[in-house]
C-alpha cells in the first residue's frame, strides 16, 4: 500500500520545532558551587547575570532574553529580578561577591533579588567605567618672552618738569592695566621725595585770608610753595625760612635753607610785595613718601 506524501508546509513546521527544541537542549547543565562571584551587567536593552568561581571561570550565565522576555521588556526591573533568581537557584550559591556594571534600570532590582535570595554577600562593588573625555591633551608650550623697555620720546620742559614716553612690550591681554595701575601706585605712594610740609605766617588767622601789601592771597602763596622742587639726601625734618622786605618779587632763591638741602629751580615765584613791608615765613622741609593727612592747627 502506498504511503501518503506529507505536505511541504507540514514538513517545515516539523523542522522548525526540532530546531527550537535543539536550542534549549544544547545548553550545558550548570555546576553547583557554594562560593563565587556574581557579575551583573545592566544595560539599557538587556540584563545579563554571570556567575563565576573565585578564580574567574564562568559557571553559569543567564539573561532576560533566555528567561522569555522580549524587546523592551528585557530591560525592565522585573526581568532583571527574574534573571537573578534563576541564576542563583540554578548554581546554588551560599556566599558571593557582587560586581555591578552598567547604568540600566534593572541593576537595583537585580541587587534586591540577590539580597533576598539568602546568599551571604561579602561585598558589592560598582565597576562601571566612567568616561573622562579621552586622554588629556598635552599642554601648550609656553614661550618665555623677555619684557623690553623702549624710550619713544624724552624732553626737558624746564628745570622742574621732565617728560618721557616709554613703551613696555610684549604684554598679553589685560596685563597692561595691571602693570599700569601698579606703576602709578608706586610713583605716587612709594617713591620718596622732599617738599615743604609746613608754613607759618605771623598774625594770619586762616589760609584763606589776605595780607596787606601782598598781591597774592595766603592760599596762592601756599600753592606756590608746594611747587618748589627740593633735592636732599638726609632724612627727618629740616627748618627753613623767608625774611624779606618789600617792595619786590619773592622767589625760591630767597628761602634760607639748611646746608643739606638744595633748590632745583630757584626762579620759582612765591609772592609779590607791592608795599614796603616785612614779610617772614617759617618753613619745615620733610623727606617722606605718599600722602599724609595733617590735623588742622592754628599757625
Amino acid at each position: 500500500m502506498a504511503k501518503a506524501i506529507p505536505k511541504i508546509g507540514s514538513r517545515k513546521k516539523v523542522c522548525i520545532g526540532l530546531r527550537r527544541n535543539a536550542r534549549f537542549s544544547l545548553r550545558k547543565s550548570a555546576c553547583t558551587i557554594t562560593k563565587g562571584v556574581i557579575h551583573v551587567q545592566a544595560s539599557f536593552n538587556n540584563t545579563i547575570i554571570t556567575i563565576t568561581d573565585p578564580q574567574g571561570r564562568v559557571v553559569f550565565w543567564s539573561s532576560a532574553g533566555t528567561c522569555g522576555f522580549k524587546s523592551s521588556r528585557k530591560a525592565s526591573p522585573y526581568a532583571s529580578q527574574r534573571t537573578a533568581v534563576d541564576a542563583i537557584r540554578t548554581v546554588g550559591l551560599q556566599r558571593a561577591e557582587v560586581m555591578v556594571k552598567g547604568a540600566g534600570s534593572g541593576r537595583d532590582a537585580a541587587l534586591r533579588a540577590i539580597a533576598k535570595s539568602g546568599v551571604r554577600l561579602s561585598c558589592i562593588r560598582d565597576v562601571t567605567p566612567m568616561p573622562h573625555n579621552g586622554c588629556r591633551l598635552p599642554k601648550k608650550r609656553r614661550l618665555t618672552q623677555t619684557l623690553q623697555w623702549k624710550c619713544v620720546e624724552s624732553r626737558v620742559d624746564s628745570k622742574r618738569l621732565y617728560y618721557g614716553h616709554f613703551i613696555l612690550s610684549p604684554l598679553r591681554k589685560g596685563q597692561a592695566d595691571t602693570v599700569g595701575i601698579a606703576l602709578r601706585r608706586a610713583l605716587l605712594g612709594e617713591i620718596e621725595g622732599r617738599c615743604i610740609t609746613r608754613a607759618k605766617f605771623g598774625s594770619v588767622p586762616h589760609e584763606y585770608s589776605t595780607i596787606a601789601g601782598i598781591e597774592e592771597s595766603v592760599q596762592e602763596i601756599l600753592l606756590n610753595l608746594k611747587e618748589i622742587v627740593l633735592r636732599s639726601n638726609l632724612y627727618g625734618v629740616r627748618d627753613a625760612s623767608i625774611c624779606v622786605k618789600g617792595p619786590r618779587y619773592i622767589t625760591a632763591q630767597d628761602i634760607i635753607l639748611p646746608p643739606s638741602v638744595e633748590i632745583v629751580d630757584t626762579t620759582q615765584p612765591i609772592a609779590n610785595l607791592t608795599e614796603p613791608i616785612d614779610f617772614c615765613i617759617d618753613l619745615q622741609i620733610k623727606r617722606d613718601h605718599g600722602y599724609q593727612t595733617e590735623l588742622r592747627k592754628n599757625y
